[in-house]
């Protein structure tokens, strides 16, 4: 009995391959290993830089790139901070390494057309670090408390419009609840539009084509853990930062 159970071992072994099991601790555990990056991001680039020896595997979605993780088929994948820990609060089984590859500065992107919007923008989010408001929806969006994270509601009516692009898959920064897109950064460009006198259109968008969006002008302003990088300034003006914050590595525990 005991033989023929060795033999249908060895024949599942044969037939699926026996993989090796990694543990990730630390940076240098994901040498030579597949690593997730974001489709469209920085990610790819900081990856090269600091594991030269592994491979990037593309993905358009955190959802399949949390399926791939689980499943094996990649070992980490790179993400900004604060969605790292929003997928660590729904997620069972997965961690963040300890180290931090970056430390990075976020602000809304803006069409190279909107230079007055800029400076309008920029006055704007000046005042509201001032007065604690950032401050407050930083709190608000990145805490626990699930009741709060609600959208503030202004009343006014405007002639003019900000179209305002985003991906409602970046939480806490922009992300859908009750059907519709919430988010820290959703409630800025909403208080913005309310001081500018400007409705705020919200245009959901894969993150590849946001910065496309901008220089053709389909939208005015994005928003969604956007990184301010050199590389970008030449395509988009950025607004001052509304975060600084950084990219981490997710893995399984």
């Amino acid at each position: 009995m005991l033989k023929k159970i060795s033999l249908i071992l060895v024949m599942i072994l044969l037939v699926t391959g026996c993989q090796k099991v990694t543990v990730i601790n630390n940076l240098s555990d994901l040498d030579n290993q597949k690593v997730g990056v974001y489709t469209g991001s920085e990610y790819d680039q900081i990856l090269s830089k600091e594991l030269p020896n592994s491979t990037p595997a593309y993905y358009n979605s955190y959802n399949d790139q949390i399926i791939a993780l689980k499943s094996s088929k990649i070992s980490a994948f790179l993400t900004d901070e604060p969605l790292a820990k929003e997928i660590l609060k729904n997620n069972d089984g997965l961690k963040i390494l300890d180290t931090k590859l970056t430390e990075d500065s976020y602000a809304f992107a803006i069409s190279k057309d909107q230079k007055e919007l800029k400076k309008q923008i920029d006055k704007i989010l000046t005042d509201m670090k001032e007065s604690n408001k950032l401050k407050e929806l930083e709190d608000k969006w990145f805490g626990d408390d699930e009741s709060k994270k609600v959208l503030e509601k202004y009343n006014y009516k405007s002639s003019k419009k900000i179209k305002f692009g985003t991906v409602s898959a970046s939480a806490p920064f922009s992300y859908m609840k009750n059907n519709e897109v919430v988010g820290y950064d959703i409630d800025i460009i909403n208080y913005i539009g309310y001081k500018l006198n400007y409705e705020v259109e919200i245009v959901d968008m894969a993150f590849e084509g946001i910065i496309p969006a901008l220089v053709s002008n389909k939208v005015d302003v994005a928003g969604c853990s956007i990184i301010v990088t050199e590389d970008r300034k030449k395509s988009v003006l950025f607004s001052i930062p509304n975060y600084t914050g950084g990219i981490v590595i997710v893995t399984k525990e």
